[in-house]
């Protein structure tokens, strides 16, 4: 069943966001409508259902919870709708190949009462081949405001998948007219005590890292505010410190610290489990036949941020 409403943005790739009626979709569903609008391109509602079911869900109406406040938030975005037999992550997952970002709530009706994500949400955000939002409502249940509040938050942290991550923060940032806050943890490595380099060394070290890290996409997205931080800390534990009145965090998919392998590293599951904001997950986007330079890798994610 698909549903069509609104007007055409001339064959963009649509934001995609999977609903279940669950105070998280509706979160997430808000957001998805403002992104969409912000991006100038469609917005594409899936819902998925499993037999046996038991109320109708083909008296279900998609954008229902569109026909409010967020419609008026976003008012020429074109949607559509279609409601899927199977299971939600996969479906999400075979709709992403389509989409420039995926966008879903932390946890659905089927979620357990205390976790902060869900399966689904957190499969969707380890195998997705493009950009994913996790929308985390508010601790009373109720969906992030349309409007901007808070500042982008970005991990830095040297890597490929950093730099992209970067770069979506602040596309994300001049979208939403906020600032940005980049936090580097520089967590003490161990060594043995004849090779001990100087703190004051490897800060500078750290900071001159960090400053080179930031300093390309200040040159292409002039005009935002940047507030950098150099922190000793576990980076998980510095981004989420961070997260109370974010607008969004944004993490590369792995680290520098990362296995090769492993989609979700040890930061951006920690991030995606425990923030109280909305946390976006970037992955590098590269072909199995070469190795993307970061500045081919960013011009790849022009679409895609």
């Amino acid at each position: 069943m698909t549903l069509t409403t609104a007007v055409d943005h001339r064959g963009r790739r649509p934001v995609l966001v999977g609903v279940d009626g669950s105070a998280s979709a509706q979160a997430a569903l808000a957001w998805a409508a403002v992104e969409a609008s912000y991006r100038h391109c469609p917005l594409h509602v899936v819902h998925t259902f499993s037999w046996p079911v038991i109320a109708d869900p083909f008296g279900l109406d998609l954008t229902e919870p569109m026909n409010d406040s967020r419609r008026a938030a976003a008012p020429d975005v074109r949607v559509t709708a279609e409601l899927f037999s199977g299971a939600a992550a996969p479906t999400l997952l075979s709709q992403a190949h389509a989409a420039q970002l995926v966008v879903v709530g932390s946890r659905g009706l089927g979620g357990f009462r205390g976790l902060l994500v869900g399966s689904v949400s957190a499969t969707v955000a380890a195998h997705a081949p493009c950009p994913v939002i996790v929308v985390h409502p508010h601790r009373d249940g109720t969906a992030f405001p349309v409007s901007p509040v808070g500042r982008v938050v970005v991990g830095v942290d040297g890597s490929d998948v950093s730099a992209a991550a970067i770069r979506f923060a602040f596309q994300e940032a001049e979208r939403r007219r906020v600032g940005i806050t980049a936090v580097h943890a520089a967590m003490p490595t161990r060594q043995h005590p004849s090779l001990q380099v100087p703190a004051d060394i490897v800060e500078q070290v750290d900071q001159q890292l960090f400053a080179a890290a930031m300093e390309s996409e200040r040159v292409l997205v002039p005009g935002i505010d940047v507030e950098t931080k150099l922190v000793h800390s576990h980076p998980a534990q510095a981004l989420i410190d961070e997260a109370d009145g974010a607008e969004l965090i944004v993490v590369g998919s792995r680290g520098r610290g990362g296995f090769t392998g492993m989609l979700l590293g040890s930061v951006s599951q920690a991030v995606l489990h425990h923030a109280p904001c909305p946390v976006a997950v970037v992955h590098p986007h590269r072909t199995r036949a070469t190795k993307r330079s970061p500045a081919h890798q960013f011009a790849d994610l022009e679409e895609q941020a």
